[in-house]
């Protein structure tokens, strides 16, 4: 099945596995260069005492104590490993459906697989752990029992946040999938099924909060991995963080980002993003009852994780990172929901399909839709420009060898 997906789709699975490549390589540099934000994160530990974010660093902590293997190759053969467990799923689950050319729009929306390769400071970063594991729910869902798949997302949903406290705001995305494929009759039954998931959220974003860290954890996780991390440790990147109280951090994003250009570039970037998926979302029909009563718009699954994960925006300034995040839980969903026979797409004009100057125009859409521009990850005043920055740096350098 993947195989003759793959064949029938060989522009598209070629794109995805060029930017897996990318992905790979721009992590690689980081790892090199010790980035503080992009891979020095990945270090934060228990060495100071328990705080949050520090889970994944402290299993390689301990990894490299026994075996005595560089902590900065564990960390780079680990992270390459999840994004080609994600690629992985994800051509599982798409493999199962019908692709059509406005599903390859969202697949190459600019927020989506390629936002990591325009804003290349994306690369890296701890949402890779949910997003596997919101594809490996998706793809192992059909095969477990309800128990089972409610265990599998505490499961996801503790080690995504104590990897990063940000990410349990998406966790709603995984709860979606849950509720969709078992079979509810009523929303006390939801209720009452789903309260220890939240229950568990909300004791986890009172342990983050509690145990969120200060200077003197700053001094000994930094002292841990001297050998291995950047030298400005300590005043910059992820792990510095620690000794900033919420609070202020809260306060300096409401004066420096709220009343500039923020909320107009992504505003605009949302709306021209997710178009794609919005009119997916409102194409699709449902094929059974949901929570027993009635046939709900699917579009409400859409619209509903994305309020619940608001406050994310008020606490950070990564919006790019945020939509980027959203956007591809969102897909991941859309696909599932139509490889599990939930929802269905209704079937595409065949001769209008066929028709070579829609080809002609449905390209040169896909060249500047989805490669040309990007909203950046954060704090920046403008769009990215995509591969037609490209084409500057190339007569740069041919002016300046002329």
């Amino acid at each position: 099945m993947l195989k003759k997906f793959i064949k029938n789709n060989i522009s598209l699975s070629s794109l995805l596995l060029l930017s897996l490549i990318i992905i790979n390589v721009n992590f690689f540099r980081f790892f090199k260069n010790n980035a503080t934000y992009q891979f020095d994160s990945w270090m934060s530990n228990y060495q100071g005492g328990f705080v949050r974010r520090g889970i994944p660093g402290e299993i390689f902590f301990q990894i490299h104590s026994l075996l005595d293997i560089h902590l900065g190759w564990i960390i780079f053969i680990f992270v390459c490993i999840l994004y080609l467990l994600f690629y992985f799923l994800f051509f599982l689950l798409i493999s199962k459906i019908e692709i059509n050319k406005i599903f390859i729009i969202a697949i190459l929306s600019p927020i989506s697989f390629y936002f990591p390769i325009i804003n290349s400071k994306a690369t890296g970063h701890k949402e890779i752990i949910f997003l596997l594991g919101l594809a490996a729910l998706c793809f192992f869902i059909p095969s477990l029992s309800k128990k089972k798949a409610k265990n599998l997302i505490i499961f996801i949903s503790i080690v995504a946040g104590l990897s990063h406290e940000g990410l349990l705001f998406y966790c709603i995305y995984l709860v979606i999938p849950y509720l969709l494929f078992f079979n509810f009759k009523s929303f006390k039954e939801i209720f009452l099924d789903t309260s220890i998931i939240f229950l568990i959220l909300l004791f986890l974003f009172v342990l983050t909060f509690i145990f969120r860290g200060n200077e003197q954890h700053v001094i000994e996780i930094c002292n841990s991995i001297k050998e291995f991390s950047n030298d400005s440790c300590r005043i910059s990147g992820q792990i510095a963080h620690f000794n900033s109280p919420i609070e202020g951090y809260f306060s300096q994003k409401i004066l420096n980002y709220w009343y500039k250009d923020y909320f107009k570039i992504y505003g605009v970037g949302f709306v021209l993003g997710f178009l794609p998926l919005f009119f997916l979302y409102s194409k699709i029909n449902s094929l059974k009852l949901i929570f027993g009563s009635s046939k709900i718009n699917s579009i409400y699954f859409l619209i509903f994780p994305l309020l619940m994960t608001f406050p994310i925006y008020i606490l950070g300034a990564d919006w790019g990172r945020y939509l980027y995040i959203s956007y591809t839980s969102s897909l991941i969903i859309l696909i599932f929901i139509l490889k599990s026979n939930i929802y269905y797409l209704p079937k595409t004009n065949k001769e209008l399909k066929n028709n070579i100057f829609f080809n002609s125009l449905f390209v040169i859409l896909l060249l500047f839709y989805s490669f040309g521009w990007s909203v950046p990850i954060c704090c920046e005043n403008k769009f990215k420009s995509g591969i037609f920055s490209s084409f500057d740096k190339v007569m740069y350098y041919y002016k300046k060898n002329n």
